[in-house]
């Protein structure tokens, strides 16, 4: 068997993230499940497992940069982390208005991108203490349907011109720069992905949850949809891969595509990051 890993996944608990960390339960690594409801979740990885041992559940809500700071703090317990996926987020359709966090954040950015911006940082030490640390991003194929999109700078946290599909898809061109700008500051070791997830089959019980025309309307789209196991074995090969990727940005068959058009400017990036930063209190990085 491959050498087994530790590995940290958020949103561990549904979907495509309850599938991979299955995947790597069974291939014997441990599993670090990264879940807002810790005792619900509990319910959901062991039936998925099957009650593995090698899986260790850490409340974390990665809205609240408290929560962020406990799960970090509570994770050195386990000492040198190989894998982090930055598989969590949210998307509903029917938050027609804007929403937000305590510290006054939408809640589609800072769900979708501060925390795992924040919690990537805090967990860098960790990650930099094994020998060939994987760090990876979860972005959308969907945003090949906007070229033009840039991120909302000055109305990071702004009501005006709220809609659930730009904030969703704001935060996830937030992750490829986010990825793309890591990427150019570790040293060679550390592996950075970010994977462009197609669209994928709900789950039956996500999918009953949805308003009856929004059901309607996507059940075409879920009947061609790629699988939540297909997508979670991408997952996987890129947190374990012992060879070095080929690109940041990648597709569910491991091919790296193109970064989209406002990714690619590195001025935007760095704007990005500095703020990013400070909207997690200046942590300070390992790399």
């Amino acid at each position: 068997m491959a050498t087994s890993r530790t590995i940290a996944i958020t949103g561990a608990n549904s979907g495509i993230g309850l599938r991979a960390a299955a995947q790597l339960a069974a291939a014997g690594h441990t599993v670090l499940a990264l879940c807002r409801d810790a005792e619900r979740s509990s319910i959901a990885i062991s039936a998925a497992t099957g009650n593995a041992q090698n899986v260790r559940i850490v409340q974390t809500d990665l809205s609240s940069p408290t929560s962020i700071r406990r799960a970090a703090d509570e994770m050195k317990a386990y000492g040198a982390l190989d894998a982090l996926i930055n598989n969590a987020a949210i998307f509903d359709l029917s938050q027609k208005t804007a929403a937000f966090t305590a510290e006054g954040n939408e809640l589609f950015w800072a769900t979708n991108h501060l925390g795992p911006f924040e919690l990537t940082a805090r967990l860098s030490p960790l990650l930099a203490a094994a020998p060939q640390p994987r760090i990876v991003f979860i972005a959308s194929k969907g945003l090949i349907t906007m070229p033009w999109l840039q991120i909302r700078f000055d109305q990071l946290n702004s009501a005006t011109g709220y809609s659930p599909t730009k904030a969703y898809y704001q935060a996830k061109l937030a992750q490829v720069m986010t990825a793309t700008s890591l990427a150019e500051r570790v040293p060679s070791n550390v592996g950075v992905s970010c994977i462009r997830v197609p669209a994928v089959k709900l789950d039956s019980a996500r999918l009953a949850a949805q308003p009856a025309l929004l059901r309607a309307l996507y059940a075409p789209k879920n009947a061609a949809a790629a699988t939540p196991e297909t997508l979670a074995a991408t997952y996987v090969r890129a947190a374990t891969r012992s060879t070095p990727q080929d690109g940041v940005y990648i597709d569910e068959n491991d091919h790296a595509v193109p970064i989209p058009r406002s990714a690619r400017d590195g001025a935007a990036r760095e704007r990005l990051w500095a703020l990013s930063e400070h909207a997690a209190g200046d942590v300070e990085w390992a790399w």
